[in-house]
Formats: structure tokens, sequence, C-alpha cells
């Protein structure tokens, strides 16, 4: 029986900063993951995706400015991007294990069990522990329709090296709507299939069909009120088929429909760990329902206007237990204002107060920017003509909630976010700095 102090199950951005927090503390920690090390976010998710949105955004914003500067728009060279992306994030899952016992950790590639509260088993061998923290974060939804095995996830996407003239996507969320503007941009005939009325769900509705308006202009096709119910393999690529009559041709089918917790395998069950749809239910400490496990990340269940599910949770919710452990702090977790974005073409961005939530709340007023563009150059240099901002302030005049979409909103909601973490009032921060002129951030304190 080895034995450890700490075993965490997972190797993602929580299991980085909860290692990260321990190092020097002398704890003999154990990270176990039976899939890269990294987790979803470096290998395929977050970072390559902000790494390909880099051309992206470049190629588009080249083409918003044809007639207007621009004599010629700029294409995407799919095989050199994505055998640059390769080279890259390829190498990413050694660097991760280098980086962990650097630190003082022991690696172990395989699959973890539970055999007991303190004891996993993985590779035959038997790990034991006075705490096991559970981080294996999510993976991607399979819907249960006919021909379900001929679709792909996004990971599969991250990994083309051949561009597809024609892709479906099955979901509106966050993935698909990143991957259909990447795709796109690049060349590909792209279809975005929804059961709901809109897609990116937790974002203003307003934004969301500004940024829906414009992907369209793009050439993205949206379907909204479809189900997909069979997905079939014919002579010259695939057929997609709803509830409601819709078919497509297509050459690629993604199911985007969602992530759900990845729990397969963990025996859960065995040891009495509780979970919900969401995934693990764990208290203010971050413990489930037995004592000395804890999770911690996107496996996590948790109320997502409070702690939605993203990498900078995860990393928080990790550096929040390496304290605990060591002593620094016996208070619960206490979340941050938690800013978001989907990296669209436009971006769209918030934090705070739900915009939908303050307009019925007479607590709150909400300030609606229709048209950035109409007063700042800063947008009318990149023709970013649907820019809007939606701001949200209490009683006292302080911000606590906002809204962008634009090309720069997620930059952009960023400058803010401090603003409405530390719950200054306005006379506060517009006398002690000043950002840089002409940059987005000095002229968005005049929206205020």
């Amino acid at each position: 029986m080895e034995k450890f102090d700490e075993i965490v199950i997972g190797s993602g951005p929580a299991a980085f900063m909860f290692n990260n927090g321990l190092a020097g503390s002398q704890r003999k920690v154990a990270v176990i993951d039976n899939g890269n090390f990294g987790g979803i976010c470096p290998n395929a998710g977050c970072e390559p995706k902000i790494f390909l949105e880099g051309a992206v955004k470049t190629v588009l914003t080249a083409r918003k400015l044809v007639g207007k500067g621009i004599d010629a728009p700029a294409t995407i060279d799919w095989p050199t991007l994505m055998a640059r992306k390769k080279a890259l994030f390829g190498a990413y899952p050694a660097k991760s294990i280098k980086t962990f016992q650097a630190s003082g950790a022991t690696t172990i590639q395989g699959k973890a069990t539970f055999v007991d509260e303190h004891t996993v088993s993985v590779n035959g061998r038997l790990l034991t522990a006075e705490h096991i923290l559970i981080a294996t974060g999510q993976r991607p939804n399979k819907l249960p329709i006919e021909g379900s095995n001929l679709t792909v996830s996004s990971n599969e996407v991250f990994n083309l090296d051949t561009l597809p003239k024609r892709v479906t996507f099955i979901g509106g969320g966050f993935v698909s709507m990143e991957l259909a503007v990447i795709l796109n941009a690049a060349g590909t005939d792209v279809n975005v299939v929804e059961f709901a009325d809109r897609p990116l769900g937790p974002f203003n509705e307003e934004h969301v069909q500004t940024v829906v308006d414009e992907m369209r202009e793009q050439g993205i096709h949206f379907h909204f009120g479809q189900a997909v119910a069979t997905v079939k393999k014919v002579t010259d690529g695939y057929q997609v088929s709803t509830q409601q009559g819709l078919t497509l041709m297509t050459d690629l089918v993604v199911d985007a429909s969602g992530r759900v917790p990845n729990l397969t395998g963990l025996n859960l069950d065995a040891v009495g760990v509780k979970t919900d749809r969401g995934g693990i239910i764990v208290d203010d400490h971050l413990q489930t329902s037995v004592p000395g496990i804890y999770a911690m990340g996107d496996v996590v269940s948790k109320d997502p206007k409070v702690a939605p599910k993203l990498t900078s949770t995860s990393q928080f919710e990790g550096d929040y237990l390496s304290h605990y452990f060591k002593g620094q702090t016996t208070a619960g977790i206490h979340y941050p204002v938690i800013a978001t974005a989907a990296f669209t073409f436009p971006q769209i961005a918030q934090a705070g107060v739900a915009i939908a939530d303050a307009r019925t709340n007479s607590a709150y007023q909400v300030v609606d920017h229709q048209r950035l563009a109409d007063d700042d150059f800063f947008y009318t240099g990149t023709n970013d003509d649907q820019a809007q901002l939606t701001l949200v302030f209490d009683q006292e005049q302080r911000l606590v909630g906002i809204s962008e979409v634009s090309q720069s909103a997620a930059d952009d909601v960023d400058n803010f976010v401090h603003l409405i973490g530390l719950g200054l009032k306005r006379q506060d921060w517009e006398s002690k700095y000043l950002p840089i002129f002409p940059a987005s951030a000095y002229k968005l304190r005049y929206f205020i």
C-alpha cells in the first residue's frame, strides 16, 4: 500500500492549482489521470480554441474592412494552421507531467477506482491518503439517438487535418458556436441545429441575437426548435434528420449537445459519494458526502449563476483547497465575481448580475449603449458596427453587472470585473487611475 497525504484524480486546471498551492509544504501528493495530462482545456478545449481564434479573428476582421481600407479579404490556410496547432499543443501532456513532478508530486497514468474512502486502485496499485480529491472534469455528452456512433465530439474537431466541406453541429452552446465560427471562417459550410429557440443560453438574449445575426451574415446556418432524431451514413456523407422534419446533408456531424460530469468507473456508489445531474454534491468546503473525499472543478455540481463551470472557476477551487489543507483558512469557499465569454465573432461576454434579472428588479438600474461605434473610433476602426454594451447599477450607483457583444467583448468586460468585485463607487475608481488613451479601457469608463 502506497501512502500519500493527498491523492488527486484528474490533472486539469483544478489539480494544477491545488498542487501548485501545496508546493513547498512537504505534503506527499499523487496525481492520477487516465487521459492526457493537463485536462481538456489545454488539450481539446479553451487553449487550442483561443490559439485558432487568433487567426480566425484576424481573418474575419479583415473581411469586415474590405472596401474600408483593406483591398482583399484574408483567407485561412487550414493545413498549415492545424499543423502549427498540433506542434504547439502536442507536447503539452508531457510538459504537464513534468510540471507536476517538478513540484514534488507523483504522477500516475491510469484509471483510478475507489476501494474505500481512503483508498484507490490504479493499474493494480493500491494508494491510500488522508484526503482524496476528485477533479475528473466533464466529458462530451453523447445523444441517445439513432446513429450516435456516427457523430464525433468537439475533441476530434480540434485535430482535423483536412477541412470538411460541410459540418453540422448538434447544439448551440459555447463549443458549438465557437467552432462553427472557426470552421466557417476557414471555408466550411456550417449548420447549427439547436432544440431551444436560441443558442448560448446563459448569455444576455439581446446580445446573443446580435451574435446570431452576424454569424448568419458570415454564412452560418441556424435551425432552432429542432431536435435531432437520426444520423445516417449515405453515399455522399451523412444525413441528419430532426423530429420536426428537417433534413441536412453533411460530411461531418459534431455532437456538441453539452458536457456531463466525468464519473464513469470511479465506483462512487461503493463509498457513498452522492451525486446529481450536475455532478458531485459538495459542501462549502468542497467536501463530498463522505468525510475525507473532496471534489473540485467541473465535476462538481454547482449553481451556474454563482460558479459557472469554467477553467477560472476550477483554478479558484484548487487554490482554495490548497490553502484549506495547509490550515491557512477555515472559512468555506466564497466565489468572487466570475466573468465569462464566448469567443464567437463577434464575442459575447458578461459578469455580475444577469441583465434579464436586473430588468425585472426595481433595485437595479439598467443602462443600454446600443451602438458603441457611433461614438467611439475604437469600434469604428474595425467596422465593429454592431457593438453593444449593457450595464447594471445598484441603488448606490455601484456597477454590479455587465454584458457586451463586440469584437473585443472579452477584454472589454475584463476591464470592469474588478470594479464589480471590489464594490467600488464611481468616485472611487474615477479619481484613482487613468487607463491608456485611446484604448478601450479608457473609453469605457465614460460609458458608466
